[in-house]
């Protein structure tokens, strides 16, 4: 046996490390309580949440984002910067779902799903967001996370394709050098999509239920030029989201295996009998 770890790094063979990806701050979709109107913020709204931990006290919140302190159905409270309608550029998403039995988490891949079995969704998406330099995960769990997959999906496609649209528009009538059947398009992450809070609803079977505030996209019904010149995110900040999407190949496949793993998120910010409805 050698006398220092470091002497035997020439025999690793590199091929067996598995690679994760880089490590992003977490944030949550926090569902409101009607029950704490008079202190209003996002624990009354809704919203997400983003640990003051994983941040410098010298950085100064985006704006719309707030310093505030939460609770959570665990009993514990924290330091967070909240945003009641955050403006998010969603580069990278993976899903997973997971059930708890006797105290242990379980989690699956997608396809892993067993009917009947009370398994949760859990979505993390790796966002750029709008007054933030870094990239930071957002997770949304159980019934946020359908949502936010589906408003996702009507996001993208009404940005891309209206975004496609004026672009050929534009082209035709300059006259431009790009041929006719030029396909360009721009990502998703293009352009910020805004989230808010909904209404406070209740869900669950009775007896069990829950009161969530899930997800709702703010989006005109006619995109124009004028809305997506509005939310698109500039030039500079599109080349670092492209790179952050290739950097991220690693994150993003991670949740595609059996026994994917813990994530930084410990707080059950989706009330479990909301699940039962």
């Amino acid at each position: 046996m050698s006398p220092n770890f470091i002497d035997d790094i020439d025999i690793v063979d590199q091929t067996t490390i598995e690679a994760t990806g880089p490590l992003y701050p977490v944030a949550q979709w926090l569902h409101g309580d009607p029950k704490l109107a008079a202190a209003g913020g996002v624990a009354h709204t809704g919203g997400v949440i983003l640990p003051a931990k994983y941040l410098d006290d010298s950085i100064a919140p985006a704006p719309g984002w707030s310093r505030t302190t939460v609770g959570f159905s665990s009993g514990k409270s924290e330091a967070v910067l909240a945003a009641h309608k955050p403006r998010l550029a969603v580069i990278r998403t993976r899903f997973r779902w997971f059930v708890v039995y006797n105290g242990v988490t379980t989690y699956y891949p997608r396809p892993g799903y067993v009917a009947d079995s009370g398994m949760r969704g859990h979505v993390q998406a790796l966002c750029g967001v709008h007054g933030f330099d870094f990239p930071i995960v957002v997770t949304f769990k159980g019934k946020a996370s359908q949502e936010f997959e589906r408003l996702l999906r009507e996001f993208s496609q009404k940005a891309q394709e209206a975004a496609y649209r004026l672009a050929r528009e534009k082209e035709r009538a300059a006259a431009a050098r790009v041929a006719p059947n030029s396909q360009n398009r721009f990502p998703r992450f293009a352009f910020y999509m805004r989230l808010v809070p909904g209404p406070h609803v209740k869900v669950g079977q009775k007896g069990q239920e829950s009161i969530i505030t899930p997800p709702v996209l703010e989006m005109p019904s006619v995109v124009s030029e004028e809305y997506l010149s509005k939310v698109y995110v500039g030039r500079d900040r599109l080349q670092e989201f492209q790179q952050a999407y290739h950097e991220a190949t690693e994150w993003g496949a991670a949740w595609d295996r059996p026994g994917a793993e813990e994530t930084l998120d410990d707080h059950d910010v989706e009330p479990a009998a909301a699940e039962l409805g």
